[in-house]
């Protein structure tokens, strides 16, 4: 029996309607669809209820794949690809896979030979790059830095040098929460002369996105606790 294909669903990143930063196209996909492998499911119902899925809410059908998901039970999460039965893969925001579990689901399709099919859609990574000014052929994914203080430190300090000496942007995030600590640190750590790029509420409303060296952030800080925020270190 021929499987069936997973299609990688990208979600909002900010409240809004989705036919703002979605294509049609993709939605049209995420409409048809009525089995969804999703990090939560209360919140992948909010965004298929927003998508207006033709599917209705009550017979869609979900399995959750999350941080506490063990390896060996992926498997019987993607059982139904096995049948033939096609399956959306929905992360928390953006797109699935990345810094977020995803990737175990959409690996696990390769080895079992079932189509992978990316769909485009907002990525606060390469929306935050491409914003930043910084440069765009070399740039390194860090997603969260080390919680530790003192491991948090030395990390920034390698990464303003990879910035500066090799031209590498690099880009990283923290748990909306922690945001004003880590902007601290990079205060307190990098040179006023570091430039950083800060790119908060990403395509919402109070969305801000702007470049500027430290010494700059220093006297004007943005608020950032309990917003969802990118940090890109880089050079011009």
């Amino acid at each position: 029996m021929k499987g069936g294909t997973l299609w990688l669903i990208p979600t909002l990143l900010a409240p809004g309607p989705p036919e703002a930063v979605v294509p049609a196209a993709v939605l049209a996909v995420t409409r048809r669809l009525s089995f969804f492998i999703a990090e939560n499911e209360k919140t992948a119902r909010r965004y298929l209820k927003a998508a207006g899925t033709s599917v209705p809410l009550n017979d869609l059908e979900f399995a959750v794949l999350n941080k506490h998901t063990r390896p060996e039970e992926v498997p019987a999460l993607c059982a139904p690809l096995l049948e033939g039965r096609d399956a959306g893969l929905i992360s928390e925001a953006g797109m699935p896979g990345i810094a977020d579990p995803g990737a175990a689901v959409t690996a696990w399709c390769h080895q079992n030979g079932i189509t992978v099919k990316p769909l485009t859609g907002p990525s606060s990574i390469l929306l935050a790059l491409t914003a930043s000014g910084f440069n765009g052929q070399h740039f390194t994914f860090h997603g969260y830095l080390p919680i530790d203080a003192s491991a948090r430190k030395k990390y920034l300090k390698k990464l303003e040098r990879s910035a500066e000496d090799e031209g590498i942007s690099q880009i990283f995030m923290e748990t909306p929460f922690r945001n004003d600590k880590l902007l601290n640190d990079l205060l307190h750590v990098c040179r006023p002369s570091t430039h950083l790029c800060i790119a908060r509420d990403i395509t919402g409303d109070t969305e801000f996105i702007k470049t500027a060296p430290l010494s700059f952030w220093k006297k004007q800080k943005p608020t950032l606790h309990k917003h969802p925020a990118i940090f890109v270190l880089g050079k011009f």
